[in-house]
């Protein structure tokens, strides 16, 4: 095979991940070692609900195609995120957030179904105990934000939560994470702006600020519960911070 060719002549070998985006997650993490440098080239035959690694990484969702294309071997660089908080640290895909999503998060993972209906039933599962909390943001040391927030996101790409478009311009390739703070927003202006996440709309709100960075720090006087690809570990503090080109995928 052309795979098992260039993979002697270039001393790579490849690890392939068949699951969801956490099981992908799982596959990065156990590979990358703490200064961000993979000991394998990833491929992913994506069979999960959400698959955000399709929509943010160009990962072919037809499985026939996707192994045809890990049989051909072709590399490519993307950013890794690394989220630390209090005991704990993980390299993300997609994104790392604080506040509403986490709680959300936790939810969705005990819903059956695919694609983005378990997330948005859990949006609206979520509802009854959200209120904004008090956040302190700061990207690279520069531009502060501070006040009551929904939830803190940094993303490495567009989308999050199966298909929400929570970072419109996000790039996987481009060296920064993209950082979206959903401010004060109380029940029904959430509901009434969800449907608008799906294709970006929602960075329209005033309420909504948006920055880009490569270190991040997320504060709050009473700690908020964090996700990492959609997986909720531990709480803030959280800082997050990009390793440019560190993931080596087989797509």
């Amino acid at each position: 095979m052309r795979l098992a060719s260039e993979a002697a002549r270039r001393s790579v070998s490849l690890v392939v991940a068949v699951g969801g985006d956490g099981t992908l997650n799982e596959v990065v993490n156990g590979l990358t070692d703490d200064d961000g440098q993979s000991r394998s080239a990833v491929g992913a035959l994506m069979t999960g609900r959400g698959r955000d690694a399709c929509r943010n990484l160009g990962v072919a969702r037809d499985l026939r195609e996707a192994a045809r294309r890990l049989a051909e071997g072709r590399e490519v660089r993307y950013d890794l995120g690394l989220a630390r908080w209090p005991g704990g640290r993980r390299f993300f895909l997609a994104s790392a957030g604080a506040g509403f999503d986490a709680m959300v998060a936790a939810r969705a993972a005990n819903l059956s179904g695919r694609g983005t209906i378990p997330y948005l039933r859990a949006v609206l599962a979520s509802l009854r105990d959200y209120a904004p909390a008090e956040v302190t943001v700061e990207v690279d040391n520069g531009p502060r934000w501070s006040g009551r927030a929904a939830a803190v996101i940094t993303s490495n790409g567009a989308c999050f939560g199966g298909g929400m478009r929570i970072a419109p311009d996000g790039d996987p390739a481009d060296g920064e994470l993209d950082l979206v703070v959903l401010g004060a927003l109380g029940r029904w202006e959430l509901i009434r702006w969800l449907p608008t996440v799906y294709w970006g709309g929602h960075v329209r709100n005033p309420k909504v600020w948006l920055s880009r960075g490569r270190v991040i720090h997320v504060r709050a006087p009473t700690p908020l519960p964090i996700q990492i690809d959609g997986e909720v570990c531990g709480g803030t503090p959280l800082q997050v911070s990009v390793y440019p080109g560190a993931l080596r995928l087989c797509r």
